[in-house]
């Protein structure tokens, strides 16, 4: 059985109705048994929080991570079934962006093993940690996860083949409309 998470972090800016939006999201896109799991017990900060997605033994099997300001626009079974043991998309400026990422558990432990809170003074977010730490990492077909910003914005449209809109930043989905 797949495990489909998300993170939810106390007095941010996201609350039980991005998770709820986001649970709404995957009926009909994901074609195989899932469990939806929504993190909430991470010590660390913010976007910070990601890193306990990979804590030794949280998770069995397969695991599809989505941000909660995604827009699911497609079939998931492709990402989930990603031929890799850890799939991540390609940011579109640099490095990797983590708000859609699949794994086998056990596969990227040292993540959070090797995670020390200085890390967060060094760098700029989880998901440079995971781009510096995940070295055999393979990215996602681009057409798969594209950005509203750089994609969607600019054509008025989800292009063709996409699975997944990411809101890096600002608009988030909910205040835009018709997306």
């Amino acid at each position: 059985m797949i495990t489909v998470v998300c993170v939810l972090k106390d007095g941010g800016i996201y609350n039980q109705s991005h998770v709820t939006r986001l649970r709404k999201q995957l009926i009909g896109r994901i074609n195989q048994p899932f469990q939806f799991v929504c993190l909430n017990d991470s010590p660390y900060p913010g976007f910070w929080s990601k890193i306990s997605l990979f804590e030794p033994g949280r998770f069995k099997g397969r695991v599809l991570y989505l941000d909660l300001d995604v827009t699911i626009t497609g079939d998931l079974d492709e990402i989930i079934d990603f031929p890799w043991p850890f799939g991540i998309i390609r940011d579109w400026f640099a490095g990797v962006n983590s708000s859609v990422m699949v794994w086998d558990a056990g596969i990227a432990d040292h993540l959070y093993t090797d995670f020390h809170p200085n890390v967060m003074k060094r760098l700029h977010g989880d998901q440079n940690w995971v781009g510096e730490r995940m070295l055999s990492t393979v990215k996602f077909p681009a057409h798969w996860c594209v950005s509203y910003k750089k994609h969607v914005k600019p054509i008025g449209k989800v292009p063709c083949g996409t699975k997944v809109v990411v809101y890096h930043g600002l608009p988030k989905p909910w205040d835009v409309k018709g997306v």
